[in-house]
């Protein structure tokens, strides 16, 4: 079976309201983190050598865009005058992260951080982060086809 590749321009990050899925404007990079936190351990019979145990998960989600703006009446993407107003009120988002129609992370979070470059003679950009809330939720829908292929749904 030949290996599928993806390109990032393939993942989309959207922020889910009212039902309705929004992308990131003009999405130029996001990523997914995550991390978990260790407590120390050691017992006897691991004769000092230090051990560990994992404790509590965490994630989060970083992007970067070009600055539009937003159409406040029908929005079909989130700009950066968008996503300020949803992190100065300490908003709760939905946010979906899509590749292609294959891979499907979903979860809650909030914007922790928005960050505006400006340069002289530049497009004018932003980057962010969404700091995760609960445990997110994968989906990958395939279809199995025969022995050498898998399609996928």
């Amino acid at each position: 079976m030949a290996e599928t590749f993806y390109k990032g321009e393939e993942q989309i990050l959207y922020l889910v309201v009212d039902s309705i899925d929004c992308p990131i404007a003009c999405l130029t990079s996001n990523s997914f983190s995550e991390s978990v936190e260790m407590l120390d351990t050691t017992t006897r019979e691991n004769a000092g050598w230090k051990t560990s145990k994992p404790t509590n998960q965490e994630y989060s989600i970083s992007f970067e865009g070009l600055q539009i703006i937003t159409d406040q009446a029908t929005p079909t993407r989130y700009s950066l005058d968008t996503l300020k107003v949803l992190k100065r009120a300490r908003t709760k988002i939905e946010w979906k992260i899509a590749t292609g129609s294959v891979f499907t992370d979903t979860g809650f979070g909030y914007i922790t951080e928005l960050s505006e470059s400006a340069p002289v003679g530049e497009l004018l950009s932003f980057s962010g982060t969404i700091t995760g809330f609960g445990e997110p939720t994968e989906t990958t829908t395939f279809i199995y086809e025969d022995s050498d292929t898998l399609i996928y749904e």
